[in-house]
């Protein structure tokens, strides 16, 4: 990949020149100093596009495919634990290392994607546990990346048990 793939537009978003999405160079975590659940998730957006964050009332939940898009094994930048997650140095460090994401089942679970292992799953909605998330604005365009189907991973604790 480019090593310009990311542009910081210097007013908190971050341009990604191959799928042509904006995304907000900070991540809830970093504005909040908290973690949030789905439903703060969603509040957050409201809230951004209600302060018009840099000239936009567009700001939305990244898609799967999408939060995935962000994801490079080769680049990574530390997070809020001192670990690194793997997402290109443009984005802010100090940040969480997963977001929700806007594909939900039904009214109890959302998917939350990890930017430290490259994967994700569904998560019950009120989880406030070590969730962020990332905002992100436009049309993902997939003519250049191919960005696949990201596959779910089983929920770890159940060893494949399966969600409500």
């Amino acid at each position: 990949m480019s090593e310009n793939r990311f542009v910081d537009n210097g007013d908190g978003t971050v341009n990604d020149t191959l799928t042509q999405l904006m995304w907000m160079k900070n991540d809830s975590y970093v504005d909040l100093q908290k973690f949030v659940k789905y439903s703060a998730a969603l509040k957050y957006v409201d809230k951004m596009n209600g302060e018009t964050f840099a000239g936009y009332t567009d700001w939305r939940l990244p898609q799967k495919r999408e939060a995935h898009s962000l994801f490079d094994a080769e680049r990574s930048l530390i997070d809020k634990y001192g670990m690194p997650i793997h997402i290109d140095p443009a984005f802010s460090e100090g940040c969480g290392y997963d977001t929700w994401t806007s594909n939900t089942r039904g009214k109890i679970t959302a998917y939350c994607y990890s930017f430290n292992s490259g994967a994700g799953g569904h998560k019950e909605v009120d989880d406030i546990l070590n969730t962020s998330v990332r905002l992100v604005r436009g049309d993902f365009d997939n003519s250049k990346s191919k960005i696949s189907h990201v596959p779910e991973i089983r929920d770890k604790v159940t060893q494949g048990g399966g969600w409500r």
